[in-house]
C-alpha cells in the first residue's frame, strides 16, 4: 500500500457498533451492569451510601483484579493530573476536618470520593474504544428506562410516591433528584448526537430515543436541565459541525415547537409554569428555589474569607449555615470545607478531561468523539453551581465514560508530507 494509501485508510470512518468484537475483556459484563444501574439512584441501602451500581462495580475489581486485567492508566497521560487532583480535594478537606475535630464526617465523604474518583475509572475507564462506545450506549438506554419510568409514575400512578415524583409533580423518577435527573437527560442527548456524529449510533434510535429524553426533561420542570440540553446541543454542532447534524436539529427543534403551539396540552404544565413562564418573563423568581439558593450562595461567599487556607472540615457547612442547609455549589462548599487547596484539586480533576479531546478535535474522524468529551465536561462543570458534594455515581460515571471516549481513540497523527513535497 502507498503512504497515500495508508493515510486516506486511517481517516476512514470508524466501524460501526455492528463491527464490534466478539470477545471482551475481563469484568466487561459487569461494567455494563455498573453503568446501566448508574442513572438509578433508587437501588441503595438507607444507612450508608452504597448503590446496586456499586455492587457490579466492586465484583468487576474483583474479577478483574484476579485476572491482572486492571488499567494502570484508565485515563492516558491524564491519569496523573487526575489523581492529583483528588489528592488536592481530599487533603484540603482533611485538614480542615483536623482543625475543626470533623473525623467521622471526613471519613464517610472521602470514602465516597475515593470510590467515585479511583476506583470507578479502574472498571469503566482504560477500555478498548469498542467496550467504551458499548458503555455510553448502555447508559443512554439506561437514562431512556429511567425517563420512562418517571412518564409512568406521573401519568399512570395515582399519587406517586414523593421520591419519584415531588409535591409540585415534578419527576424525579429513579435518580430521585429533579434537576440532576434532567442533567441525565441532557447527557443522554449528548451521547447521542456524538455517537451519530461518529458513526456507531442510528439514525432510527436518535428518532426513537430523542423524544423520550426532550419529554423526560420537561417533565421535571427542570431550568438548568433544560439550559444543559440547549447548550449540549449547541456545542455538539460547533465542535464537531456537518450538514447532516445541523439538518437534524433543526427538523428536531422545528417539529417540537410545531407540535407545542398546535397541540397546547402536550406541554407539561410544571414546564409551562416553572420553565416558560420565567422565560417569557425574563424573571427568575419564577423558577422555583432561585431566591433560596443565592441566599445560600451569598453566605457561602460571606464565610469564605476567613477558610482560603483551612477549611471548616467536611459536611461542617450545614453546621455552620444559619439556614441549616449545604451551599448547592460545589465550588463554594468545597472552598469553605476545604479551603483553596480542595478547590484547587477539582479544578484539577476537570483540567485532566482536556488533553484527550483536544488532541483529538482537528481530526475530522474523531471530532464526534471529542466534542461529547468536552461538552460532558463543561455540563458537568456548570452542574457544579447547582448541588454540593459530586460524589454520587449517577454523576460521576457519565463524566468518567465521556472522558474514556476520548482516552479510548487512538494516537491522533497529522499526515507527513511526502518527500516529494518537501522538496518540491
Amino acid at each position: 500500500m502507498t503512504a497515500r494509501g495508508a493515510r486516506m485508510t486511517s481517516l476512514m470512518p470508524a466501524p460501526h457498533m455492528g463491527a464490534l468484537a466478539s470477545a471482551h475483556s475481563p469484568g466487561f459484563h459487569l461494567a455494563m451492569l455498573a453503568v446501566f444501574l448508574s442513572p438509578m439512584n433508587h437501588f441503595r441501602l438507607d444507612a450508608v451510601y452504597i448503590t446496586a451500581s456499586d455492587v457490579a462495580v466492586v465484583v468487576a475489581l474483583v474479577v478483574m483484579l484476579w485476572q491482572g486485567a486492571l488499567p494502570r492508566r484508565p485515563f492516558g497521560g491524564a491519569t496523573g493530573l487526575w489523581i492529583a487532583g483528588f489528592l488536592m480535594l481530599g487533603t484540603g478537606l482533611m485538614l480542615g476536618s483536623i482543625a475543626h475535630a470533623a473525623g467521622v464526617e471526613l471519613g464517610k465523604v472521602m470514602a465516597q470520593y475515593a470510590f467515585s474518583l479511583l476506583l470507578v475509572p479502574l472498571v469503566v475507564a482504560g477500555r478498548s474504544l469498542d467496550e467504551t462506545v458499548a458503555l455510553a450506549r448502555v447508559l443512554v438506554l439506561s437514562i431512556v428506562v429511567v425517563m420512562l419510568f418517571g412518564m409512568w409514575m406521573i401519568h399512570f400512578v395515582p399519587d406517586p410516591p414523593l421520591r419519584f415524583v415531588s409535591y409540585n409533580n415534578r419527576m424525579r423518577s429513579l435518580v430521585e433528584r429533579e434537576n440532576e435527573c434532567a442533567a441525565l437527560g441532557a447527557v443522554a442527548v449528548v451521547f447521542l448526537l456524538g455517537l451519530w456524529q461518529a458513526g456507531f449510533a442510528r439514525l432510527w434510535e436518535l428518532l426513537v430515543a430523542l423524544p423520550i429524553l426532550a419529554y423526560g426533561i420537561m417533565l421535571t420542570g427542570s431550568n438548568t436541565g433544560l439550559m444543559c440540553a440547549a447548550l449540549g446541543v449547541g456545542m455538539i454542532m460547533v465542535f464537531a459541525p456537518s450538514g447532516r447534524l445541523t439538518l437534524f436539529v433543526l427538523v428536531v427543534a422545528g417539529s417540537i415547537l410545531a407540535l407545542g403551539f398546535a397541540f397546547p396540552a402536550l406541554v407539561p404544565d410544571v414546564f409551562r409554569s416553572r420553565v416558560l413562564e420565567g422565560i417569557a418573563a425574563a424573571d427568575p423568581a419564577l423558577s422555583g428555589t432561585f431566591a433560596d439558593r443565592m441566599l445560600l450562595i451569598q453566605e457561602a461567599f460571606r464565610l469564605a474569607d476567613d477558610r482560603l487556607l483551612i477549611g471548616m472540615g467536611a459536611e461542617q457547612f450545614r453546621n455552620i449555615s444559619v439556614f441549616d442547609a449545604p451551599v448547592h455549589n460545589t465550588y463554594l462548599l468545597l472552598l469553605n470545607e476545604g479551603g483553596l487547596l480542595s478547590l484547587c484539586g477539582l479544578v484539577a480533576l476537570m483540567l485532566a478531561g482536556l488533553p484527550a479531546p483536544l488532541s483529538h478535535l482537528p481530526f475530522r474522524r474523531y471530532r464526534g468523539i471529542a466534542a461529547t468529551t468536552l461538552t460532558i465536561l463543561l455540563i458537568f462543570a456548570l452542574m457544579l453551581n447547582t448541588f454540593p458534594h459530586f460524589y454520587a455515581r449517577f454523576w460521576n460515571v457519565p463524566l468518567i465514560l465521556a472522558l474514556s471516549l476520548s482516552c479510548a481513540l487512538p494516537q491522533a497523527r497529522a499526515p507527513r508530507p511526502s518527500r516529494s513535497a518537501v522538496h518540491a
